[in-house]
């Protein structure tokens, strides 16, 4: 396991990867290795090409001080309004540079690169040789736009100074993917992230109005498995109240989902009033999880 964390890329490894990709996601199917590299070198490119962007920034601010001490003593008559339309145009450069940069990355893929790369580690382990997993990702902002919104609702709350309030819905399948595991049951997965946002408009102390928004995010990973009956038989005393199981002449199929909550996960550090303002939780606590599905999943049965 140790080698998928110790991968070492360099530039030359780092062929550019498609634009579309970073900023809509992607569908492939790979191995477990492929897929982590092909995380990490996203998230390298992303930092190599922010440290450009930040050295391009410092060195134009830098020139811009450089000059406009120059203005002093070369124009000493003119040297305000001088300084003023430079100021302006380092200013436009400066928002120009980091537009370009947000055109062309994004940071979703920290979060494959940390989270989905425990859980590719963990599947290759029960993967057949040389076997791929077909992986769909959604890297687009959940919140930005209506894409992702699903339901807007009136709300009324006991707040001071209350004058109106409404909660909209928000639902993304962050990603999901499939891959047939060496004992031929078919495993799929997804995790999705659902956001409740709360804009609540009350009138202050001071008679001025006031608009604030409220978040809270819930991370459901939903676990499905195909199990072969040719291998596999059912015990008679299982725990029904973890899991959803149906069968045919030939399969089992279970379902099994963990929900994670950031408010109750990460407690000290959630804040409402701000979306994502805090880690998910930590990769350790995901990949005991996930292990503990499937434990729950293979725990009711028994080999033939």
């Amino acid at each position: 396991m140790a080698e998928y964390y110790n991968i070492q890329l360099t530039t030359e490894d780092m062929a550019p990867i498609e634009r579309a990709h970073l900023h809509r996601g992607f569908s492939s199917k790979k191995t477990p290795l492929k897929w982590i590299r092909f995380f990490r070198m996203c998230v390298l490119q992303r930092e190599l090409s922010l440290k450009k962007r930040k050295k391009k920034t410092n060195t134009l601010w830098i020139a811009y001080f450089i000059i406009a001490i120059a203005m002093i003593f070369l124009v000493p008559g003119y040297w305000i309004a001088v300084n003023i339309i430079l100021f302006v145009v380092v200013l436009i450069m400066d928002s120009r540079y980091r537009r370009e940069f947000r055109k062309n990355y994004t940071d979703g893929y920290d979060f494959f690169s940390d989270y989905f790369s425990a859980l590719f580690t963990l599947i290759e382990e029960e993967l057949p040789q040389l076997g791929t997993i077909h992986f769909t990702a959604n890297v687009k902002e959940t919140l930005a736009g209506v894409e992702h919104l699903k339901s807007i609702e009136d709300a009324t709350f006991e707040t001071p100074g209350f004058i109106s309030g409404k909660e909209e819905f928000y639902e993304k399948e962050i990603g999901q993917g499939y891959c047939t595991l060496k004992d031929g049951a078919e495993v799929s997965f997804s995790f999705v992230e659902k956001v409740r946002k709360r804009i609540i408009k009350k009138k202050g102390l001071s008679g001025k109005r006031k608009t604030k928004e409220k978040y809270k995010s819930v991370y459901p990973f939903i676990l499905k498995l195909k199990l072969p009956k040719s291998i596999y038989q059912l015990k008679t005393d299982i725990n029904k109240s973890d899991i959803q199981l149906e069968e045919d002449e030939s399969f089992y199929y279970m379902k099994a989902r963990r929900k994670f909550d950031v408010k109750d996960e990460n407690p000290n550090d959630y804040s409402a009033y701000q979306y994502n303002s805090t880690p998910l939780f930590s990769v350790e606590y995901f990949s005991l999880e996930v292990v503990n599905l499937f434990n729950i999943c293979y725990g009711c049965f028994t080999l033939k």
